[in-house]
């Protein structure tokens, strides 16, 4: 997941105010549309804008972020004639979200709601940028503020989000079927809601309910690849090993993200599949050469990919502490203690688990992590409390872990 809890900020809000997007087009069609008139009017301002704000939907779409440069020099046109254009600068935002550079997003952000404050679009790009940099307090307020300019499936989605980090899941479902209820005019923005809500529900313990979420995914767009990522895991954790396999080929088909590639590594390597399993790990440091051709200094994902796999610990710990200089978010306090533990510094994992686990957030995988940490330091009370709590949020939360976590259980003799 590299990108995907920065993607998801983005939902319906790169439109500019000149115009709203051709409801019955997709994005490539929005993109030849776009491209035709500039080529038209080459100048003009207003169409600039509207093709770098299809760029980026394209981006959330592929995560191909040679949409993202594309975007930007669209941007950097036009505000190299107007520096304030308001239109050009709300995309900026978007933009340096997308690169990770949060300090300078909310900045813009925050310039952009002053002037004016009912752009229910500028506050929730601000609460985005204060959510990844762990403020959360801060989030909450700006959110509230989104919420009562505009009640929709962007605003819902994002009080579901912060409800959820800081550890209330029945409100944070609550309003994810809010936001999926409202619906979307852009059918991925909506699949995404889909999805994560099915995420939600899996992480609570709402397995039967998750599968129906992602599979409404796949209908509102047939082979969304986060769909089908999901049901690879969830069928990953009943044990159906064919299936997940079956789904994980399918959504790395449509993008080679990471975990997609470690996914289907792991799977391979436990159903005695040796060469496949080894083909993906060869790709996954593909990715990442690639990423550190292209100057990448951040990636929890691949980080926590690595570290899983128990191999490449120097780059993980390199990965994510990038991710840690540029995000304060309880994500990559889960993965800098996960890849330090890995690495054999358990006192840095314990003080960065503890981190993650600050706001009882709802996430199997955190107490997980932190309970294997907790016993490898030494306090295996604690670690088994922290096991037996990922396990009551949901028995089969995640494959292999939650065996795992099982198997550590029973191992341990409390004293």
């Amino acid at each position: 997941m590299r990108h995907l809890v920065t993607l998801w900020a983005s939902l319906c809000l790169v439109c500019t105010a000149a115009e709203a997007p051709p409801a019955h087009l997709n994005s490539d069609q929005r993109i030849a549309l776009y491209e035709k008139q500039l080529r038209a009017a080459p100048g003009d301002a207003g169409v600039q804008n509207l093709l770098a704000s299809a760029f980026l939907q394209k981006l959330r779409e592929t995560t191909d972020f040679a949409y993202l440069n594309r975007a930007s020099t669209l941007v950097d046109r036009v505000l190299a004639v107007d520096p304030r254009s308001y239109d050009a600068l709300r995309l900026s935002v978007e933009i340096e979200t997308q690169r990770h550079n949060f300090p300078k997003a909310a900045q813009l952000a925050r310039d952009l709601s002053t002037r004016n404050p009912g752009d229910s679009g500028a506050l929730g790009l601000l609460g985005d940028s204060l959510m990844e940099m762990g403020r959360y307090a801060e989030a909450e307020r700006v959110y509230q503020r989104m919420l009562s300019s505009r009640a929709d499936l962007t605003s819902y989605n994002r009080m579901a989000w912060y409800t959820f980090v800081t550890g209330d899941s029945a409100h944070a479902l609550s309003w994810m079927a809010l936001a999926v209820q409202a619906g979307s005019p852009v059918p991925e923005n909506l699949a995404w809601c889909l999805v994560e809500f099915g995420d939600m529900l899996a992480k609570t313990g709402h397995s039967d309910e998750a599968l129906g979420e992602y599979r409404k995914a796949l209908v509102t767009v047939p082979g969304y690849h986060r769909a089908l990522a999901a049901l690879g895991r969830r069928y990953a954790a009943g044990g159906e090993f064919d299936k997940a396999i079956d789904n994980f080929r399918k959504a790395q088909t449509v993008i080679p993200l990471p975990d997609y590639t470690h996914a289907l590594a792991i799977l391979y390597a436990h159903t005695g599949r040796a060469r496949e399993a080894r083909q993906q790990e060869q790709l996954l440091d593909v990715i990442d050469k690639l990423g550190q051709a292209n100057g990448e200094k951040a990636n929890r994902a691949l980080a926590v990919d690595f570290a899983d796999e128990d191999r490449n610990l120097d780059e993980a710990l390199r990965l994510a502490r990038g991710e840690l200089a540029v995000r304060g978010d309880v994500y990559t306090w889960d993965a800098m203690g996960w890849v330090l533990y890995k690495s054999g510094r358990f006192p840095e994992a314990e003080e960065a688990s503890a981190k993650a686990l600050a706001l009882q957030t709802p996430e199997p995988l955190f107490l997980y992590h932190a309970g294997v940490i907790a016993v490898a330091a030494g306090d295996v009370r604690k670690g088994r409390q922290l096991l037996e709590q990922a396990l009551e949020l949901n028995p089969r939360f995640s494959w292999p872990q939650a065996g795992e976590a099982g198997a550590t259980i029973a191992k341990l003799v409390i004293h």
